[in-house]
């Protein structure tokens, strides 16, 4: 079971973190991203079965899938979506980006990539990205 799960970059979620119980009622009113906490949640499912690049692509590209709204004018940081979990047995990080620039175009340069996948033991670990 997921205890924790933190988003950031995804869609309309700009940066959530939520404690999660065996039973969660998500909330509020229409566009706010109740949606996309399920949609992360489906992100990660498909990052653990090997469907991440299949997931991406039906989402409509990693473009589509990051969050669009303003990035202030002192985040000099590279876009990334980012996704963390805790579980019973595991702690989960997910970061993914695009290709650094390169001085020439190329096909590749909205392809995704992941930046950053770690995985730690329950009891062993750190607590994901705070």
């Amino acid at each position: 079971m997921i205890q924790y799960i933190r988003i950031q970059n995804f869609r309309s979620v700009k940066d959530i973190a939520l404690e999660l119980g065996p039973l969660n009622i998500v909330f509020g009113p229409n566009g706010c991203g109740k949606s996309n906490i399920y949609n992360a949640i489906h992100l990660l499912t498909a990052a653990a079965e090997g469907r991440l690049s299949g997931f991406i692509s039906e989402e409509g590209g990693l473009e589509n899938m990051m969050w669009s709204g303003e990035r202030s004018p002192l985040d000099r940081h590279p876009r990334r979506l980012q996704i963390a979990c805790r579980t019973d047995s595991f702690d989960y990080e997910l970061q993914i980006g695009f290709p650094e620039k390169l001085p020439y175009p190329t096909q590749f340069m909205l392809d995704p990539i992941v930046k950053e996948e770690n995985i730690w033991l329950a009891g062993y670990s750190r607590r994901p990205s705070s």
